[in-house]
């Protein structure tokens, strides 16, 4: 995996020069959706929420149309390759570590690259971990001087994309864990006619009727609903080549984006945030891309009924949701488990009394020495798994279907148990208790301790 030449760094300065030249003429911020963020959108309602003129508008416009004509080409013999990128950083690594496990277990061979904000969040010794597993740390600061436009953690996604030394990216969030083997995503017809697939969310969008006028799709304010799904970020699959202005269109909305067009977006409705700048990017531009066709799925809490806690899906609350293989058409086909409320990590599930790693304190807390305490869900009363983290059960309510997996039968939650093993028994996350208890919790739930990575003679390392 090769270091991104100094191309791809100047690019990025010539795109920030490009981007404060034509800033937003409003201040946006955050507000909730009229109705609150479970309101069906209607003209009516999204049409009164911004508080936006029709000039303010217009010039919006003509800022808009000076950043699509600026943009730069596609920076040739850069990139190369097919590769996951992740970020990682303070909690986050600790999922992340468990994605990476699963990762290699279902087969996996693609390079890794793990990205930070700076090198304040490596955990002690975890990228020479990293190294054995075929992953390569990366940190964004030794690309970009001043990170500060990046208040938002969300936010480090466009860059990790732009940076990444890879030509065709499978970008997944440290808490999207791939179920079966995710290399062949990338000769998926969809992704081969069109360079770019997304995954949808489960609402509705509520962008402002001003988005389509204001970013080129329309020469006037919308007065329908939009009528088309918002996308989960959690994964994306983006060839550079083909989308390379996108990528950069995407990297203006997000620079000035929690200020602007992230409310532009979505009003503060579900997802106010980062991830509907891609396919507002791509639309912009008339690019040709795909939207994977089925919904996402619900994965509920097991509240010991059979039947699992949760609402419907329709309100996108549960466990985790599970995203389709676009490579299997009509039928619905599990790839990713993206973990969105059970975070996957042996600490937070765990733990009686843990110290929060110092990477995931601001620099103010570390300058005084804080030591920030959480709990686990096995004896956090508060945490919706904690009856079954308690009494030894699954935490899905569901299986993953297991016919999915081409060696054989797949328990995806029992091996996501073995991964977390490897994570509290060995390399930088190692803690003897958490690995016990890790040991533990497999046998009391799924009848074995298979010591997978531990090593036969059953002591943590």
């Amino acid at each position: 995996m090769r270091e991104p030449s100094s191309q791809i760094v100047e690019q990025w300065l010539e795109l920030q020069l490009l981007f404060k030249a034509h800033p937003p003429n409003l201040v946006l911020g955050y507000h909730d959706f009229p109705g609150g963020r479970g309101a069906k959108p209607t003209p009516e309602l999204l049409a009164g929420f911004l508080d936006m003129t029709l000039e303010q508008a217009s010039y919006m416009r003509e800022e808009h149309t000076s950043v699509l004509q600026g943009l730069p080409d596609y920076p040739q013999k850069v990139f190369a390759g097919r590769g996951i990128t992740m970020i990682g950083g303070g909690r986050y690594s600790e999922f992340l570590a468990t994605t990476l496990g699963m990762i290699r277990l279902i087969g996996s061979r693609l390079p890794v690259e793990v990205w930070m904000k700076d090198r304040s969040e490596e955990k002690a010794a975890w990228c020479d971990d990293l190294l054995t597993q075929g992953a390569v740390c990366r940190f964004i600061s030794d690309y970009i001087a001043d990170m500060s436009v990046f208040t938002n953690y969300y936010q480090l996604k466009v860059p990790v994309l732009l940076f990444s030394t890879f030509a065709e990216v499978l970008y997944l969030d440290s808490d999207s864990v791939p179920v079966v083997n995710p290399d062949a995503v990338f000769d998926a017809p969809l992704y081969i006619a069109t360079g770019a697939v997304l995954w949808p969310d489960f609402w509705p969008s509520s962008e402002s009727p001003y988005t389509p006028f204001i970013t080129g799709r329309d020469s006037v304010k919308a007065t329908a609903v939009p009528g088309f799904q918002t996308v989960e970020a959690g994964q994306m699959l983006w060839n550079k080549e083909k989308h390379w202005k996108g990528l950069c269109l995407s990297a203006y909305y997000n620079y000035f984006g929690p200020d602007y067009f992230y409310t532009l977006f979505t009003q503060g409705g579900h997802g106010w945030g980062d991830k509907d700048i891609f396919p507002t990017a791509l639309r912009a531009l008339g690019a040709n891309w795909t939207l994977v066709a089925h919904h996402p799925q619900a994965q509920k809490y097991n509240d010991g009924t059979g039947t699992g806690h949760g609402v419907e899906i329709v309100t996108g609350t549960g466990a985790a949701m599970m995203q389709a293989d676009p490579a299997h058409g009509e039928e619905f086909r599990s790839l990713f488990l993206h973990s969105v409320a059970v975070k996957l990590s042996p600490r937070r599930m765990l733990c009686t009394e843990c110290f929060e790693d110092a990477s995931a304190l601001s620099a103010q807390e570390r300058l005084e020495g804080k030591r920030v305490v959480f709990k686990g869900s096995i004896v956090d009363k508060g945490s919706t798994i904690h009856p079954p983290m308690r009494d030894g059960k699954r935490v899905f309510a569901t299986k993953v279907e297991d016919e999915l997996n081409d060696m054989g039968k797949l328990d995806t939650e029992k091996d996501i148990w073995r991964v977390m093993e490897r994570v509290a028994c060995v390399g930088a996350f190692n803690e003897e208790e958490i690995c016990n208890r890790t040991r533990t919790h497999l046998e009391k739930t799924f009848g074995e301790v298979t010591r997978w990575y531990g090593g036969s003679e059953g002591r943590c390392r």
